[in-house]
């Protein structure tokens, strides 16, 4: 793959499957994420949890990189769902390049390698999240073909947080 950089040098980046020795760098990167989206304090988890979450017996997420120099500049984290309209879906959790290589396409590659996965297995749909702010990425989305299901259908996304889900069960 890979381009040019501003000085007109090869820039030979790829997209992979992320490994288990890419769960440091992955973290980083969502903490990255989580500094663009204002949400510093957001991310709990460590490169362990990546590790045993995605890597071990029971696997919660997938994810593919882009490593350019033996050095992560984006990722793209997901999985599977069901929906009981359409059956098999899948989920983008994250979606993340470094500032210093946007524009270049890698997003782009990115997000398709997780969109011909969902394919490959009968998926019926993409689902993701865009904080309401980060208007190049909405209008980009867009420009490929994605609705905005909150203004299109009304749907609202909830979330019980691990304490609320204890006291709920207590109730």
């Amino acid at each position: 793959m890979g381009d040019t950089d501003q000085a007109g040098q090869s820039l030979d980046w790829i997209v992979r499957e992320a490994t288990r020795d890419d769960c440091v760098q992955i973290r980083n990167l969502i903490q990255e994420l989580a500094d663009y989206e204002k949400m510093s304090d957001g991310p709990k988890i460590t490169a362990e949890d990546l590790i045993r979450d995605g890597f071990g017996e029971n696997k919660f997420f997938y994810c593919f990189v882009c490593e350019l120099e033996n050095k992560l500049i984006g990722y793209v984290l997901f999985f599977y769902t069901y929906s009981t309209w359409e059956g098999k879906a899948v989920h983008m959790e994250d979606l993340y390049v470094k500032p210093e290589y946007r524009s270049r396409g890698i997003g782009s590659k990115l997000w398709k390698q997780v969109v011909s996965a969902a394919l490959d297995i009968g998926c019926s749909r993409c689902n993701f999240q865009v904080v309401d702010w980060n208007k190049p990425s909405i209008d980009y989305y867009k420009r490929q073909g994605a609705v905005d299901l909150s203004a299109a259908e009304g749907w609202l996304n909830f979330r019980m947080s691990k304490k609320v889900m204890q006291d709920f069960l207590s109730k």
